[in-house]
C-alpha cells in the first residue's frame, strides 16, 4: 500500500470517529441497530440485540424505546436472536425494574418457540421469577406442568428439575398440580412427575403419601412408567408402608419382568416397604429368594439387601433362606454381591 492510500485510509477513519462522536451519531447507531434487528440475518440481527443493550444503559432516552423494540419484536425473531433478546432484557429490567409485567409477559410468550434452548431459557427464568415473587401462586406452576409434553427431552428435563426446585420451595402450591399431573393422559407428563414426586419424597416423606394411589396406578398402567414408578413406591413406602400395599403384588410381579431394571426396582422397593412392615411383603419373601437362585447376578444385591431389610423387621420370615443368603457372601458374582450377602446376613440374624 502506497503512502497515499494510507493517507486516504487514515482521512476516512478521522472522519467516520468524527461522525460517530456525538450525541446525533449514537441516535443514529441505535437506529440502524433497531433496523438491522428486524431485518438483518440471524447473526446481524443477534448483533444488532447485543448492541443495543449497551446502547440502551448508556443513553437512558433510549431505554424505554429499545426495551418496547424488543418486546414487540421478540416472538417473530429466530432462535438465536430470541436468546439474545431474552438475554438483553433481563439486563434491561435492572435498569427499568417498572417494566417487569412488560418483560415477563413477552418471555412467556417464547414458551412455544420453535427453538428448544429458548424454552429451556425461558422455563429457567420463569422458575426463578416465580420462587421470588407472588407468581409461585398463579398460573405458573401450570404452565410448566405443560411443558413436560416438549418434544425435546433436554426441555422435559430442564423443567422436571425447575418443578424440583418449586415443589421444595412451595409445596402447597406445587403439591395439587403434581397431583394433576400424576392422571395426565401424556405419559411423559407422568413420567417425569414421579421422579418430581420421588425427589420431593427423599426430603419431605409425609405429605408425599398423599399422591400414593396415583403413584401406584400410574405403575400399573404400562411398562415405560414401572421402573420409576416402583422407586417411588419404595421410597413412599418407607414413610407410609401401609398406604403402599396395593403395590405390593404388582412388585412381585415385577421381580420376574424381561427387563433386569424393574426386576431391581421392584426388589429394592419391597425392601424399603418391607423394612417398616414386613408382614406387608411377606409373600415377596419366596420370590426373592428364587431370584437369588437364577443367574441375573445384576439385581441379585438389590434382593439380598431386600431380604436384609425384611429380615430385621421378622427375621421368621426369611429365616428358611439364610443358607442361600450365607452362599452368596462366598460366591457372588462381584465384591458388591458378597458384602451385601453379609450385611444382610446380619441383619436377618444369620
Amino acid at each position: 500500500m502506497g503512502l497515499l492510500d494510507k493517507f486516504k485510509n487514515l482521512k476516512e477513519a478521522a472522519q467516520e470517529w468524527t461522525e460517530g462522536s456525538g450525541p446525533a451519531s449514537l441516535d443514529k447507531k441505535i437506529e440502524r441497530n433497531l433496523v438491522d434487528m428486524e431485518s438483518g440475518s440471524e447473526l446481524s440481527r443477534t448483533a444488532a440485540v447485543k448492541a443495543l443493550v449497551i446502547q440502551a444503559q448508556t443513553d437512558k432516552k433510549w431505554l424505554d424505546p429499545i426495551i418496547n423494540s424488543f418486546v414487540r419484536v421478540l416472538s417473530k425473531q429466530p432462535g438465536t436472536t430470541q436468546e439474545a433478546i431474552i438475554d438483553g432484557l433481563m439486563e434491561l429490567r435492572k435498569k427499568a425494574p417498572s417494566r417487569d409485567s412488560d418483560i415477563f409477559g413477552a418471555i412467556q410468550e417464547t414458551f412455544d418457540s420453535p427453538s428448544p434452548a429458548v424454552r429451556s431459557k425461558v422455563v429457567d427464568i420463569w422458575t426463578r421469577f416465580s420462587l421470588k415473587s407472588d407468581a409461585k401462586k398463579s398460573d405458573t406452576i401450570a404452565d410448566l406442568f405443560e411443558i413436560l409434553t416438549d418434544e425435546d427431552k433436554d426441555v422435559r428435563y430442564q423443567t422436571q428439575d425447575s418443578l424440583i426446585k418449586i415443589l421444595n420451595t412451595v409445596p402447597k402450591a406445587a403439591l395439587p398440580e403434581l397431583k394433576k399431573a400424576l392422571k395426565d393422559d401424556d405419559w411423559r407428563v407422568v413420567y417425569h412427575s414421579i421422579v418430581i414426586l420421588t425427589e420431593f419424597a427423599r426430603k419431605y416423606p409425609a405429605p408425599s403419601v398423599a399422591l400414593a394411589p396415583e403413584v401406584i396406578s400410574a405403575f400399573n398402567s404400562g411398562e415405560r412408567l414401572k421402573e420409576r414408578a416402583a422407586d417411588c413406591i419404595g421410597m413412599l413406602g418407607l414413610a407410609n408402608p401401609d398406604a403402599m400395599k396395593p403395590a405390593v403384588p404388582g412388585l412381585i410381579k415385577g421381580l420376574e419382568s424381561k427387563s433386569s431394571e424393574l426386576r431391581k426396582a421392584s426388589a429394592t422397593a419391597l425392601g424399603r416397604i418391607g423394612s417398616k412392615n414386613a408382614m406387608i411383603v411377606y409373600h415377596a419373601v419366596p420370590r426373592l429368594a428364587k431370584a437369588l437362585k437364577n443367574d441375573d447376578w445384576y439385581i441379585h444385591t438389590e434382593v439380598v439387601k431386600a431380604l436384609g431389610y425384611i429380615g430385621s423387621n421378622k427375621p421368621a420370615l426369611v429365616k428358611p433362606h439364610l443358607a442361600l443368603i450365607e452362599n452368596r457372601t462366598k460366591t457372588g458374582a462381584d465384591r458388591k454381591i458378597c458384602d451385601a450377602a453379609k450385611w444382610a446376613l446380619k441383619k436377618a440374624g444369620g
